[in-house]
């Protein structure tokens, strides 16, 4: 019975996903291909695998704001061009200033930012690392379980985005347990009013994705695995066992497109079993399908949809993966036109950018036989025509 209800649910997936879809064939003509690396230098109080870097511009220049949580609390400021530190911003953990379990940081200009943490706070903070303004999401523990964590990381691509002075940020681990048909009821995104104060949800709610209830007694949850970018009109939705994007121009109606990967298997979400081993439970995930990044190219208007390949050695925790992993290229109309595989061992996949040049990709992989842990190294990759 499960293995025909799951035959009906792949069915009426691909038949939701199918019915937004345009009718013409998929020209796949486009690759990514390797350019000149760009490196930055980093002391020994800083960490190369942040969770949180992200591009911006100023003034004509192109910057990369760099958050270290692992060894020290700053934020550094690259010039891309000239490759080289610019600016650090210490954070403090105590006092008037005092900033705790940071999760994200995102630059709103060069001498202005966005923190965010696990403990339901984010604060607009200056380039001297002083608290301009702070928001409380769990203020006095009123709003826990009723708004997730904040956080605007580039490990899983979550950006802040900011539209007539309300930002929004997704929600994906809310109200354990659910039951199958509950997702469609559950936020995709949070709003604050950084004029007024004001919080609150979204309409935009998550897909019936899900096949099976939830159960909290014996564990068995399901992260979505939220990603998102932003093209300054949509916003585009990546969930991690989902083969579709997802595509909201007002934060309450959305449309679905295809983004599969034509190496992996068709892909669906899959509870986690609580009751085995951690590591077990990883390495059960690590064989599934599975997407990671959605990122948005400004400059040449496409999408960058990282597909992870199922790997029998998946290593918890890691950093360093060695698992090997394609881009999925989609133009500005969401149609897929090209997707390039890249090997293990070689990149992080997690810590990339998209910059003025092409895509960037952080070589700090300890498995990297070019691997130097006193720089911060990225390839380029730029578009291609096959047929050039």
């Amino acid at each position: 019975m499960k293995y025909t209800f799951n035959i009906l649910f792949t069915f009426l997936l691909f038949f939701e996903v199918s019915c937004t879809l345009s009718s013409h064939a998929i020209d796949e003509s486009t690759t990514l291909v390797t350019r000149d690396s760009i490196s930055f230098p980093i002391d020994e109080l800083t960490y190369y695998g942040s969770k949180s870097i992200f591009q911006f511009e100023e003034k004509g220049q192109e910057y990369l704001s760099f958050l270290d949580t692992e060894h020290s609390q700053k934020i550094h400021i690259y010039d891309i061009n000239n490759q080289e530190l610019i600016k650090t911003i210490p954070l403090q953990k105590e006092g008037p200033n005092g900033m705790t379990a940071l999760s994200g940081c995102h630059p709103l200009d060069l001498n202005h930012f966005i923190i965010t943490s696990w403990n339901g706070i984010f604060w607009l903070v200056n380039d001297k690392g002083e608290i301009e303004k702070s928001y409380n999401f769990w203020e006095n523990g009123t709003n826990f379980q009723s708004f997730d964590h904040i956080s605007f990381s580039s490990y899983n691509y979550k950006p802040a985005i900011i539209k007539d002075s309300i930002l929004y940020f997704s929600q994906s681990l809310l109200k354990y347990p659910r039951k199958k048909n509950d997702w469609n009821k559950i936020p995709m995104f949070a709003f604050a009013n950084l004029s007024t104060g004001n919080i609150g949800w979204t309409e935009l709610r998550y897909p019936l994705i899900f096949e099976e209830d939830e159960d909290f007694k014996n564990a068995q949850l399901y992260d979505p695995e939220i990603c998102y970018t932003y093209t300054g009109e949509n916003v585009v939705i990546s969930l991690g066992q989902y083969d579709s994007i997802m595509v909201s121009p007002d934060f309450k109606h959305k449309s679905s497109y295809n983004a599969k990967s034509r190496y992996l298997a068709h892909a669906y979400p899959h509870l986690q079993d609580g009751q085995i081993d951690l590591f077990k439970n990883i390495q059960i995930q690590g064989k599934l399908p599975h997407y990671s990044h959605l990122m948005y190219d400004k400059y040449r208007e496409v999408f960058y949809r990282f597909a992870l390949m199922p790997d029998d050695n998946i290593k918890p925790f890691s950093s360093n993966p060695h698992q090997s992993f394609s881009i999925i290229i989609l133009n500005k109309d969401y149609e897929i036109i090209g997707e390039t595989k890249f090997p293990g061992n070689n990149y992080t996949y997690q810590l990339c950018f998209v910059g003025k040049k092409g895509l960037y990709i952080s070589e700090n992989n300890e498995n990297n036989p070019r691997f130097d842990e006193n720089k911060l190294v990225f390839r380029c990759f730029t578009l291609q025509d096959k047929n050039e």
